[in-house]
């Protein structure tokens, strides 16, 4: 009793503890008091000037990577907008509506977060400045509503049909490149992800398209590599490498569960209760017949590969290995279902009847061996189902990939679903923002200053792209006015200089509308807020 007494924390040292929680709270949320009037402006400023000057550094394809140490531990490295700001330990109102904002495009889109944070905290910014002059913010949200209502408008004006090879090759490489990877390696991932968009072209322009249940990545060290597949690729070793791991028109047969022996005479603490030698014998003869009947069932079934997700019994593997069929195990759930959607297999049970109908059809199937790792390759022409394999030497690049992959796929998902394009390279917003300016002339009272200040707002993102290439912004943007005024669509090229928009380079014109919506709809909850009370 005395032991357990002094192990009991004194009641001082717990409240130390709580005291050291509330301080560590209160620090990562950055307010000590409650916030209105001026010094909430100013808050609204500083913040998103910071949450602005934390994304805009690793924006477009020259951005920079961020160096994240979490709390736990981890050193992450990224340049991936929706990764950075979910990482920012601050609980501060505009940094959670930053936050909210980037799942949600991420979520939505699976690309365009980092330009909706960036367009999001300079049109917060902006407000400020107005709000600071005197201007209410219900002035200002129905001015920026009137200006996106125009952007939008002109937005819709300015699409167009992007169903070309060609247009749906330069949406999908400007994704890859906004991830900051190597002219090669866009070329690459644009190659492998236009076989992927063939494939989900079976499915219609009306159907939606979830990328997690039609595509599947495996990202590996080595190469540098990227390989795709009409099909399943498994990185999983066979049972048995003796076999012919080579088949063209191949039928697949997949179990659930365990393939073997159960008895009910079996226990849950796997005791056999037999009495005498005679029962012993009688169970061993019907474990050997039940096991052998098992077998020449898969046999029999005309199967020449079988995926089981559960164990297989010895004399069942050793079975099909003379039969010469090709044996997986344990394999996931997940991996199954997407091999039964390419080949139209059904999972079975073993206990269940196997007709030839139950059996998948795959045009080939191979087993490859490759940096000391097995991997199965079920190949099905013309189905929706694909792999894409990537191989990077280093373990940072590899991510990089998998990020640059993944923007690039969910745009190629959106072009299938709607393939309208907008001009790259930061000339719509540069577009938009001019003919924004000459629509605020229009607009009566002081919402009119509120337009010009979502113009600016949306320039900032060619202002951004021309930084990060180590432009002069000023000279870049004189540059795209010079064009603009010439009726020339331009860009802001890789080459570090505006040019003329030839050949194209487009960006998803579905992104950008809704970029454009969930930024402004970010922004007027924030501009909403009069008073941020700290709870006690």
């Amino acid at each position: 009793m005395s032991s357990m007494v002094d192990q009991a924390p004194a009641p001082g040292n717990e409240l130390e503890s709580m005291e050291a929680l509330k301080a560590s709270v209160r620090a990562r949320i950055g307010i000590d008091e409650d916030v209105k009037g001026d010094d909430l402006i100013h808050h609204m400023e500083s913040v998103s000037a910071d949450v602005k000057d934390l994304i805009s550094s690793s924006f477009g394809p020259r951005g920079l990577n961020k160096l994240i140490a979490n709390p736990s531990g981890d050193i992450i490295m990224t340049n991936d907008g929706k990764t950075i700001i979910k990482e920012v330990d601050v609980l501060h109102p505009v940094v959670t509506s930053m936050k909210s904002l980037a799942m949600s495009m991420d979520k939505t889109c699976g690309d365009g977060t980092k330009g909706a944070v960036l367009f999001a905290s300079s049109l917060i910014e902006n407000a400020s400045k107005l709000a600071r002059e005197g201007i209410h913010p219900s002035t200002i949200i129905r001015g920026y509503q009137l200006a996106l209502n125009k952007a939008y408008d002109i937005l819709e004006f300015t699409t167009i049909n992007g169903r070309s090879h060609e247009d749906m090759h330069s949406v999908i490489e400007n994704a890859s490149l906004s991830k900051g990877v190597e002219a090669e390696q866009a070329k690459m991932i644009t190659d492998a992800v236009l076989k992927t968009v063939e494939n989900l072209k079976e499915l219609g322009e009306d159907s939606y398209v979830d990328l997690n249940d039609y595509v599947k990545v495996i990202k590996k060290v080595g190469g540098p590599d990227m390989n795709c597949v009409s099909g399943i690729v498994l990185d999983e070793a066979p049972d048995n490498t003796s076999v012919t791991t080579h088949f063209r028109g191949a039928k697949v047969l997949i179990l659930n569960y365990n393939t073997k022996f159960e008895s009910k005479i079996i226990n849950s603490q796997h005791n056999i209760h037999l009495d005498g030698v005679e029962g012993s014998m009688i169970f061993e003869n019907s474990q050997i017949r039940h096991l052998k009947e098992l077998a020449n069932k898969i046999v029999d079934s005309g199967a020449d590969l079988v995926l089981c997700e559960g164990k297989v019994d010895p004399s069942i593997e050793g079975t099909l290995a003379k039969n010469d069929i090709l044996l997986y195990r344990k394999l996931q759930m997940k991996d199954l279902q997407k091999i039964a959607k390419a080949t139209g297999a059904s999972i079975l049970s073993i206990k269940d009847e196997i007709l030839p109908s139950d059996l998948g059809d795959a045009d080939e199937v191979e087993v490859d061996k490759r940096c000391d790792e097995y991997f199965l390759t079920i190949s099905v022409r013309d189905q929706p189902m694909s792999s894409i394999v990537i191989w990077e030497p280093f373990r940072y690049a590899l991510d990089k990939v998998e990020e640059a992959v993944d923007d690039a796929l969910n745009n190629a998902a959106f072009m299938v679903k709607n393939p309208v394009v907008v001009k790259g390279g930061g000339w719509i917003e540069f577009e938009i923002a001019q003919m924004l300016r000459k629509y605020a002339s229009t607009v009566a009272g002081k919402e009119q200053l509120a337009v010009f200040a979502y113009a600016d707002a949306l320039e900032e993102i060619p202002r951004t792209l021309a930084r990060n290439m180590g432009m002069n912004v000023i000279d870049s943007m004189s540059s795209m006015s010079g064009y603009y005024n010439k009726g020339i669509d331009a860009r802001i090229d890789m080459l570090r200089e505006v040019i003329p928009n030839k050949p194209p380079v487009y960006d998803s014109a579905s992104i950008k509308k809704l970029s454009l919506i969930a930024a402004t709809e970010a922004t007027n909850s924030v501009l909403r807020i009069d008073k941020i009370l700290r709870s006690r």
